[in-house]
C-alpha cells in the first residue's frame, strides 16, 4: 500500500496535465477541481492495474484510465438529470454521424439509418433523444406579457385536510358497494351500468331500450332504488364534506351538559 501511495502521489502531474490540455471546455463548465479529482480516481486504478512487465511506458497506460474516469464523471454528473453512461456516449457520436450521413446521402438520414451506425435498435435511440433535450427553466418566461413556466405546472400539494377527505371517500364508497350488494341480482346490474361502477357506464336512453323500459319508468326505477339505498344508511353521504373537530373547551361544556341530563333523568326515575 506505501508503494501504491508513492506510485500515486508520483505521478499527480499526470492527471493535472490531461485535465489542463484536453478538458478547458469541461473545465469551464463543470469547474477543473472536479475534474481532477476524477483524473485521480482513474489514476488510482491505473496505478493498482498497470503490469510493467508487458513493456508499455505508465503514462501512456495511465492516459486511457484517466480519460475514462473523466468521461465517466462527466456522464454521471454533468447533467441535471443522470442519464445512462451508453447514451450519454450515444449523444456524443450522434451529432458528427449526422454530419457525414448527410454529405454522403444528400438528405437527412432516417432514424434505422442513424440506429444502424449508432449500433442499437431504433427503440433505444428514440429513448437516447428523448434524453438528450434540454432542459428548461421553471423561470423561463413563455408569454409576452412575462408569464413564467413555472406558474403553467401543476402543483399536488396534498394537505391533511385532502387526505382526511380522501379517507372519506374510501370510506363512503366502501358503504355505498356494501349496500348496493344487498339489492336483488336485477337491480345490482342496473345501478352498475347506469353509474358505471364497473368502468363502463351505458346511456340512460340506451340502457332504457336494453331493459325494455321508457326512459322516464327507467329514471323512476333509478329513483326509487337511490331512496332504497339512502333510507337503509342515514348517514351515506355522496358528497364528503371537511371533518369539523371541536375544540378541547367545547368538548368539555359538552360533556358537562351530557352529564347534567343523565344526572337529571336518574333523579326522575
Amino acid at each position: 500500500m506505501r508503494a501504491r501511495d508513492r506510485f500515486v502521489q508520483a505521478n499527480l502531474r499526470l492527471a493535472v496535465s490531461y485535465v489542463a490540455k484536453r478538458c478547458n471546455r469541461l473545465a469551464r463548465i463543470h469547474g477543473s477541481e472536479d475534474l481532477i479529482q476524477a483524473a485521480n480516481m482513474g489514476l488510482i486504478t491505473a496505478v493498482e492495474r498497470f503490469d510493467p512487465a508487458r513493456g508499455y511506458r505508465f503514462s501512456t497506460y495511465a492516459y486511457w484510465w484517466i480519460r475514462q474516469a473523466v468521461n465517466r464523471w462527466v456522464d454521471q454528473n454533468g447533467r441535471a438529470i443522470s442519464i445512462p453512461g451508453s447514451h450519454s456516449q450515444h449523444l456524443s457520436r450522434i451529432g458528427p454521424i449526422t454530419r457525414r450521413l448527410e454529405a454522403e446521402l444528400g438528405r437527412t438520414p432516417t432514424r434505422e439509418e442513424l440506429a444502424g451506425e449508432l449500433g442499437c435498435s431504433v427503440a433505444v435511440l428514440e429513448q437516447v433523444l428523448a434524453n438528450g433535450q434540454p432542459i428548461g427553466s421553471l423561470d423561463q418566461v413563455v408569454t409576452e406579457d412575462g408569464l413564467e413556466l413555472g406558474s403553467l405546472v401543476a402543483v399536488c400539494d396534498r394537505s391533511l385536510e385532502d387526505e382526511e377527505e380522501q379517507r372519506e371517500r374510501w370510506r363512503q364508497a366502501e358503504q355505498l358497494r356494501n349496500l348496493i350488494s344487498r339489492l336483488p341480482g336485477s337491480d345490482r346490474r342496473l345501478l352498475s351500468l347506469a353509474w358505471g361502477l364497473d368502468g363502463v357506464e351505458i346511456p340512460r336512453p340506451e340502457l332504457a331500450q336494453q331493459e325494455g323500459l321508457s326512459t322516464r319508468a327507467l329514471e323512476v326505477r333509478l329513483n326509487r332504488l337511490q331512496q332504497q339505498l339512502a333510507s337503509q344508511s342515514v348517514q351515506l353521504v355522496l358528497v364528503a364534506v371537511a371533518r369539523v373537530v371541536p375544540s378541547p373547551r367545547v368538548r368539555q361544556r359538552r360533556q358537562r351538559r351530557e352529564l347534567g341530563v343523565l344526572q337529571l333523568r336518574l333523579q326522575v326515575a
